[in-house]
């Protein structure tokens, strides 16, 4: 089972202590059963019940420390595992190439980091509970033998089909609940494409019917998926308590006819497959949880063997903090990249061959699709190049020193997120965001306290400007915009074009901007026209 397999290649604890105190929990308990059974038993109880009743409360104490250790070091060790799962995972989404991500896809990330692992969260005690329980069979059916040897050959008989039938079934129990899953994936996917797409939802009536048909069909998939598993389990459960009533049928009504035994001894016996029969019942009820762990498990895993999941938790895989530095030039020589699979007929930019000077201000401008958005992932290294290199001041951009490029840029693209928590920003650059709210025209919007932004439901435009405030904040060499002005009104757009961006030049920084207000294309030291996924033409200021 997957969810045990990722137990035992994450667990810290003692087995040996942990498996002993199981045992200890298992047998205390069985002995309950035996010591009430001799203290009724009426030569105990003509020779006194005194020392039994002893033996009770000691059995009592010693199943009370064992399952109580049992319920909290198992608990404990679990948190401490789902912990280190998450941690890992966490670790392994930041330190994951962009590419990477969108070929998993963000549902099925969110989904192995949060769902998956509150569903092993919740299996804790199950678990516990499950392994104390399953003892308790071993050593009750223990008892049997000791209370009668054809009464035992006749349990294990009677066990052994049960369990045989039992698993053999579980194969379209888990691919029932395989099928659920699924469908529940495909739900989730659903619901983020109408949360991040609800504008496009509510104007079109059509749209917004074939999505709620979908979701309904997910839905009902999910349901009658479920509804097949629970009653495949359903009827597991109830042929498995037949086959022990049949048992204990078969211990009052057969063993007296085949074997010479006292009636006290047929009221031990089934007592004792009383206590079998609801140890049983525990661990089958428990089987669904198991499943339903299992496939999370699996779903875990999975992810972990797709993004690369390193074998260390998020405090130790803290990257080293490179600092901003300096440039003269950046030279993209020959940068080719497509999306897919070499070899496959994909979208494809490049070659690119362009070089930027520190301190320049360029545009970049081109139709939609033309490439210009994969064209600044690819400067900003977060794209790989299929083919060429990116070299800073002569010196190739490689894996072991992208961080260092990295280091060099800040950015906001088109489709950026604004953290409320003001994130990577040095104590001492807070002291000028006063002065830029006021240039942005946000001092009456929004303010910083203790280090976060007490709103960000704003408007697009005025979350493009908080997001190019925190920008500036990071005091990076580059700043890259992609199609920053779009979400301005008229007279912020030329105040960003007037004003702002030649006093980012002042203050030393480089601007790569797309930008498609052509009026302006003055303000650039010089402008790149793409088209089809290659730069066309690099012309200086307005020419064209």
């Amino acid at each position: 089972m997957e969810f045990l397999r990722l137990l035992r290649s994450e667990t810290a604890i003692d087995l040996r202590r942990l498996i002993g105190m199981a045992i200890v929990a298992g047998l205390s308990n069985a002995m309950v059963l035996a010591v009430i059974n001799a203290a009724a038993d009426p030569r105990a109880q003509a020779a006194g019940t005194s020392r039994l009743a002893i033996m009770f409360v000691t059995i009592l104490i010693a199943w009370s420390i064992s399952q109580r250790y049992l319920m909290f070091e198992g608990s404990k060790e679990i948190e401490r595992i789902i912990h280190r799962v998450r941690s890992r995972l966490t670790a392994a989404v930041r330190d994951s190439e962009l590419p990477d991500l969108e070929r998993i896809g963000r549902t099925r990330v969110y989904n192995a980091i949060s769902k998956e692992i509150q569903a092993l969260a919740q299996n804790t005690n199950t678990l516990v509970a499950v392994s104390q329980m399953s003892l308790l069979v071993v050593f009750a059916t223990a008892y049997l033998l000791v209370l009668s040897p054809t009464a035992f050959g006749i349990a294990i008989v009677f066990m052994s089909l049960a369990v045989t039938m039992y698993l053999g079934r579980l194969k379209v129990v888990n691919k029932a609940i395989q099928a659920s899953i699924g469908a529940e994936f495909g739900l989730h996917e659903l619901l983020e494409g109408i949360l991040n797409g609800f504008k496009e939802v509510k104007l079109n009536a059509l749209r917004s019917q074939q999505i709620s048909d979908d979701l309904l069909e997910a839905s009902l998939d999910a349901a009658e998926s479920r509804v097949t598993a629970q009653s495949e389990l359903t009827w597991n459960y109830v042929f498995t308590q037949n086959v022990f009533f049949l048992l204990l049928a078969t211990m009052v009504f057969v063993v007296p006819t085949i074997t010479n035994i006292e009636a006290q001894v047929i009221v031990k016996l089934t007592t004792a497959i009383l206590f079998v029969t609801s140890a049983i019942a525990g661990v089958v009820s428990s089987v669904p949880v198991f499943i339903n762990a299992n496939a999370s498990s699996a779903n875990i895993m999975s992810l972990q063997r797709l993004i690369g999941a390193p074998p260390r938790l998020l405090s130790e895989s803290a990257r080293v903090l490179v600092p901003p530095s300096s440039f003269q030039t950046i030279e993209i020589r020959d940068v080719s990249f497509s999306y897919g699979e070499p070899g496959e007929q994909n979208f494809r930019v490049g070659p690119f061959n362009v070089t930027f000077a520190a301190g320049e201000t360029v545009f970049i401008s081109g139709g939609n699709g033309s490439g210009k958005s994969t064209f600044m992932r690819l400067f900003t290294s977060l794209y790989w190049p299929r083919d060429g290199y990116i070299a800073v001041d002569g010196i190739p951009v490689t894996h072991d020193n992208v961080e260092s490029y990295r280091a060099l840029f800040s950015a906001v693209f088109s489709e950026y997120h604004l953290f409320k928590r003001l994130y990577g920003v040095k104590p001492e650059a807070l002291q000028e965001i006063p002065a830029l709210l006021r240039l942005f025209e946000l001092e009456d919007k929004i303010t910083l306290v203790d280090g976060t932004f007490t709103t960000v439901d704003l408007s697009a435009g005025q979350r493009k400007r908080v997001a190019l405030i925190v920008a500036l904040l990071e005091n990076r060499p580059i700043c890259v915009l992609d199609e920053w002005a779009a979400y301005q009104d008229p007279l912020f757009r030329r105040k960003f074009y007037e004003e702002l961006l030649p006093m980012f030049k002042a203050r030393g920084v480089t601007i790569i901007a797309v930008s498609h207000d052509d009026r302006y294309f003055d303000v650039a030291d010089r402008r790149l026209h793409m088209d089809e996924g290659r730069i066309l033409s690099g012309v200086r200021g307005h020419a064209s």
